[in-house]
């Protein structure tokens, strides 16, 4: 007892764990309290503001506690404002607890708002410490994702989440699809779920598109400020950070952006939509999220292609915007901020004579950077024209008049297939062409480090290069004076041909499972899955069970990555292999 009143560490860590528990108490009785149709809901809701008062007053003195032993002032600044938080929530509960108002607004949604996320901190933070576990990163990874999808189905089967009984394939479906940001849907999401469930599948998208890791290595931070060494290692590959010792400043610049643009995108989609929906808010938001995560998840039960909405350019041209901005990758956007704010500076101290200090590596966009953005134009610009000549004479676009109308669809068309999933056409009558077109944009995706799926942009640019090479006789890739790593070349023929085998075998087993549905068709659907599209020919619900538990599977090696499986479970199990430098004698292999 003496050593534990001694120990800081043991102290902490014994108060974070009461922390934990009142968390999944909370978190339970929420999820009893808005899932369950039970009769005795007042009852319920008494024992729920019971709860509520313990929980906020231990959030507090939590705080406080956690604000007394912090000795870094950067940490100390960012628990200061956690008990500011604490503070805010407790007066809510406190109002809610003896039924006073503010403002004539109820307290009630302001303190399921607030303990919802203190408690998602506090679990956060323990997903965390599975760093700390001998379980390989690459599995920590793919465990995460899993975890969340059998979370997602649980929340999506209780009664209050939809207007109906669903199965649970249906909502394991339903869950993979919202958590690894595909969009392919068995289910009308603006009819056969309730506002309680579509805020879950919200939330999967969100969670899905940045990654669990990303919210609980983030959380840990105001627990500890300090993480392990493993830790930082498995943040820095999630980031692409050299630097591990940057790359938790990283991740956070990776948060801000997401909410800031997406908050824009919220912004501009009610501006355009408000006189067009019910409730405009939620669906400014609901579509912001979803289209910026690549999700293609829609309030509407033809997506895009309902109503005025398939005429509603600007409303498109916003959803195109967060699509291509969230597929961009995050080293893209944080390379570009770099460079822009240091240019500015730099300007600076020549005109006022200031002397900002400059790093010499944001003086200049970066090799991925180059790559990701040509790559990235030249299949937008392609993909475009592309439309606009296998659809012109079709009804696609014969039902816009203006040629304005017409490019906005082909360019949208163009930015959705890679990966997003939103449609403003009917695809069951769109030409052969076009279907191979949207397959091979599908199968390409979006780039590294988003939201996106697919082989990626750079696996695409490097395999073509390296084609270009043998073709020339030359060995290197060289762009820009600058030689591609032998590693990524090798890393791109692995995740290349994995995805032949995931789309092929898929494929195959949907053909013994759909006997009677098109090849062309079932191959669409699958192309969809594995890239994270989302978009369909319109046959995904008449699929057998068997057919949707295919594209569960194919949808979450999509996301995570087959290679990444492969990775986790044989070092998980092998070990990993230790570099030797041994070299062997060459040999000739007859290619071609």
């Amino acid at each position: 007892m003496q050593n534990f009143l001694n120990n800081k560490k043991s102290r902490i860590d014994f108060v974070i764990n009461a922390f934990f528990v009142l968390a999944l108490l909370i978190i339970c009785s929420e999820v009893f309290r808005f899932g369950f149709l039970v009769h005795h809901q007042s009852f319920i809701s008494e024992i729920f503001k019971y709860i509520n008062l313990v929980f906020a007053l231990f959030s507090l003195l939590f705080s406080i506690f956690l604000f007394n032993h912090e000795k870094q002032k950067l940490f100390k600044i960012i628990k200061g404002f956690f008990i500011g938080f604490c503070g805010i929530y407790l007066a809510f509960t406190i109002l809610w607890f003896f039924d006073q108002f503010v403002l004539n607004i109820s307290a009630n949604n302001f303190v399921i708002f607030f303990s919802s996320l203190i408690a998602f901190l506090s679990i956060g933070y323990k997903i965390s410490q599975i760093s700390y576990s001998k379980m390989h990163p690459a599995v920590i990874f793919v465990l995460s994702f899993a975890s969340l999808i059998l979370i997602g189905t649980f929340l999506l089967m209780l009664p209050a989440s939809t207007s109906k009984n669903i199965s649970l394939i249906d909502a394991l479906f339903t869950s993979t699809s919202a958590v690894t940001v595909t969009g392919l849907g068995v289910l009308d999401t603006s009819k056969d779920f309730t506002f309680f469930g579509k805020v879950v599948i919200l939330l999967l998208i969100q969670l899905g598109g940045l990654g669990v890791l990303t919210f609980s290595n983030l959380f840990s931070l105001l627990f500890k400020s300090e993480t392990s060494f493993k830790n930082r290692i498995m943040v820095s590959e999630m980031t692409n950070e050299i630097n591990n010792a940057n790359a938790f400043k990283k991740l956070t610049k990776v948060v801000l952006f997401t909410f800031f643009i997406e908050g824009i995108g919220a912004l501009l989609i009610y501006s355009f939509t408000h006189d067009q929906t019910q409730n405009s808010v939620f669906f400014a938001v609901f579509h912001a999220v979803s289209a910026f995560c690549n999700a293609g998840f829609s309030l509407l039960s033809n997506s895009l292609y309902e109503g005025n909405f398939q005429y509603n350019y600007m409303f498109q041209l916003t959803i195109a915007w967060l699509i291509a901005t969230g597929g961009i990758g995050y080293n893209i956007m944080i390379n570009h901020y770099n460079f822009i704010k240091y240019f500015i500076l730099g300007k600076l101290n020549l005109l006022f004579k200031t002397t900002f200090t400059i790093p010499h590596k944001v003086k200049k966009i970066s090799l991925n950077t180059t790559i990701v953005i040509k790559t990235t134009f030249w299949l937008l610009v392609l993909g475009t024209i592309g439309f606009l000549i296998a659809e012109w004479n079709n009804k696609t676009l014969q039902n816009h008049d203006s040629f304005f109308g017409k490019m906005v669809v082909s360019v949208f068309n163009s930015v959705t297939t890679r990966t997003a999933g939103f449609n403003n056409v009917d695809m069951s009558i769109l030409t052969t062409p076009t279907l191979m077109m949207f397959m091979f944009l599908m199968w390409i995706g979006a780039s590294p480090g988003s939201t996106g799926g697919g082989i990626k942009t750079t696996s695409f640019a490097i395999s073509l290069l390296n084609l270009w090479n043998h073709i020339r006789g030359k060995e290197k890739i060289v762009i820009a004076n600058k030689q591609v790593a032998t590693s990524n070349i090798l890393m791109v023929n692995s995740v290349i041909l994995l995805s032949i085998f995931t789309i092929g075998f898929g494929t195959f087993f949907l053909s013994i499972f759909e006997p009677k549905m098109l090849m062309r068709d079932l191959l669409f659907e699958c192309v969809s899955a594995f890239g994270t599209v989302g978009l369909s020919v319109g046959i995904t619900a008449k699929f057998s069970v068997a057919s949707k538990v295919t594209l569960v599977i194919v949808m979450f090696l999509g996301r995570v990555s087959f290679l990444t499986v492969l990775i986790g479970i044989y070092r998980q199990i092998m070990g990993e292999n230790q570099k030797k430098h041994i070299l062997y004698p060459k040999d000739t292999i007859f290619i071609n």
